[in-house]
């Protein structure tokens, strides 16, 4: 059973685009992929300005994401969408199938 994170990005408004950029340029879902049971991911972004940024990602198990969160990798992307956002992010919340 797989399980999916999502993750709120509290970007500043007017900043949507360049943490797209971040997300592409970087190639955070390969990165993700590389740690090991990443499935898919998606950026998206909010119809309504001041509202989060989500990234929705399926896993294998919540060890292959908390293995992500512990990638040092994890840490040098956050140093460059840091100055993007509007507060702290902290960890996605994991959902499974009803």
């Amino acid at each position: 059973m797989s399980v999916v994170s999502v993750l709120y990005l509290p970007v500043r408004e007017g900043a949507e685009d360049d943490v797209a950029r971040i997300y592409e340029k970087a190639g955070i879902f390969e990165l993700s992929r590389q740690s090991g049971g990443f499935r898919s991911g998606r950026l998206l972004r909010p119809l309504h300005a001041g509202e989060p940024m989500l990234v929705i990602a399926e896993w294998d198990s919540g060890a292959d994401y908390q293995r992500w969160l512990d990638n040092p990798v994890r840490a040098t992307l956050g140093e460059q969408l840091m100055p993007l956002l509007a507060g702290e992010v902290v960890a996605g919340t994991l959902y499974r199938d009803a």
